[in-house]
């Protein structure tokens, strides 16, 4: 009987240890979100045209969006190039409401002409994949020496 006994337990363990390792070792993808969410903005331009800048100048300049979704939008992370300080709502814009991003741009460092990608992530999550909505605007310049 007892060698019965040590054999079922035995067994059990093997059994259960695959269940305890699973849970360490496995990555949770993000769920989507069971409620219906419609996150819009609309941008008056959502490419800016600087034009001709010289060398070593700044340009101060804004996009401006409007939240024409039925949801709150919450801007978390605004990010560019060094050469990029930009300032944005912090607060949600609600449905309907404005929100302006102020951008300036420093030429100081700058060696060519070029496009500039400013990201923008929000705390709302896409209810398709589950993860925060990245929007991708852009201003671009002419350089001159």
């Amino acid at each position: 009987m007892r060698y019965h006994q040590l054999f079922s337990f035995v067994f059990s363990i093997f059994l259960i240890i695959p269940f305890l390792s699973q849970g360490q070792t496995q990555k949770v993808k993000p769920q989507p979100s069971k409620k219906k969410q419609k996150v819009e903005m609309t941008f008056e331009k959502e490419l800016i045209h600087l034009g001709k800048v010289k060398k070593g100048d700044s340009r101060t300049f804004d996009f401006v969006f409007t939240n024409t979704g039925i949801d709150p939008i919450t801007i978390d992370i605004m990010s560019s190039c060094d050469c990029t300080t930009l300032d944005w709502p912090r607060k949600p814009i609600k449905p309907g409401q404005k929100g302006i991003i102020h951008v300036t741009f420093d030429s100081t460092k700058k060696e060519i002409s070029e496009t500039i990608d400013v990201d923008m992530y929000l705390k709302n999550l896409d209810p398709k994949t589950g993860y925060r909505i990245l929007k991708i605007i852009n201003y671009d310049y002419e350089l001159i020496k």
